[in-house]
């Protein structure tokens, strides 16, 4: 596979003008960061974290048979929310754990908690430690879903993503039963420039360009991908996590989604790809050489723009192979 892709990417070279190859010996010549060359690929291991943005979310402080600081919606006697302690299911005795219960007869809403813990317009890595499953799913989202991650397992858990139109973050069960337990959750926004390593050459809109990634790791429930018609808070995004694909834009730092959750099974190796032909706002994204999705940018406030930008949520996430060029 890796020949295959090899050959490919050598045959495009020579219907291209001035490519870029920014690998891991030479990433220095063209990027600003310093991201980690360990092992041959480029990894991002400067990221950077702000304050915790959730109130109790160790779960010590309630009132009563509710958590202080979370909105709780039950339906008893078919759902219910309370306080247990470690090692606990529905019914358990102790404190400072939360329960999560449906008892299968169905019909009844999931039991939730609903607390303020994501920035509009932030990236946000969200940690759980879930204590016990007994049966079920639980569910951690913030509200508009687009950072979202369903377990049915125990043990600390990380996801990130972006949060581009609320400050809600919600757990709820994602099954009929459901008997869980939570330790505690944690909410926090990335640094942003901490998590993009910046290119020194600039391409924009009248140039035509390509920028192709050759993606050897991400981690579940992360992303990697980068920006491009960056300036400032003005950019569009490519990004991957393990099984999907998408593309937003970034206007004075209001995301909208322009293409969400294609599904793809992410392959080591395999290359992620836009293209934005000279003087056109429709921009083409390929996985490994196949079309995957053509939206239209056309804010005066992003093509004019020229940055170019690698992005990564996790050190573990990592990209052998840069190639940017004209097209």
């Amino acid at each position: 596979m890796r020949g295959n892709l090899l050959s490919r990417s050598h045959r495009q070279h020579r219907r291209f003008r001035y490519p870029l190859i920014a690998d891991s010996e030479n990433q220095d010549r063209f990027f600003e960061g310093g991201w980690s060359k360990a092992g041959g690929n480029i990894s991002n291991d400067q990221i950077v974290l702000g304050s915790e943005l959730i109130t109790n979310g160790d779960f010590s402080a309630w009132t009563g048979d509710d958590p202080d600081s979370w909105v709780v919606a039950e339906n008893v006697p078919n759902t219910e929310i309370s306080q247990v302690g470690a090692g606990q299911g529905h019914g358990g005795a102790g404190t400072g754990l939360l329960n999560e219960w449906r008892n299968g007869a169905g019909g009844a809403s999931d039991p939730r908690v609903l607390g303020t813990g994501t920035v509009t317009g932030e990236w946000h890595r969200v940690t759980i430690d879930i204590d016990t499953i007994n049966s079920g799913q639980l569910r951690i989202r913030n509200v508009s879903a687009i950072m979202l991650a369903t377990y049915t397992t125990i043990g600390s858990k990380q996801f990130s993503g972006l949060e581009h139109n609320d400050t809600r973050i919600q757990i709820s069960t994602n099954a009929d039963p459901t008997d869980a337990t939570v330790d505690n959750i944690s909410s926090k926004q990335f640094i942003f420039t901490s998590i993009i390593n910046t290119l020194k050459s600039q391409f924009g809109l009248a140039d035509g360009f390509f920028i192709e990634a050759d993606i050897e790791n991400v981690v579940a429930d992360s992303q990697i991908g980068f920006i491009w018609n960056r300036d400032g808070n003005n950019f569009s995004i490519v990004m991957s996590d393990m099984d999907r694909l998408g593309i937003c834009k970034s206007v004075a730092g209001v995301y909208t989604p322009l293409v969400a959750d294609v599904a793809q099974a992410i392959t080591p190796g395999q290359t992620l790809r836009i293209e934005n032909p000279a003087g056109s706002n429709v921009i083409n994204m390929l996985y490994n050489g196949v079309s995957k999705a053509t939206p239209t940018i056309s804010d005066a406030g992003i093509i004019s723009n020229t940055g170019i930008a690698l992005f990564s949520t996790d050190a573990l996430n990592s990209i052998s192979k840069v190639t940017i060029g004209r097209l």
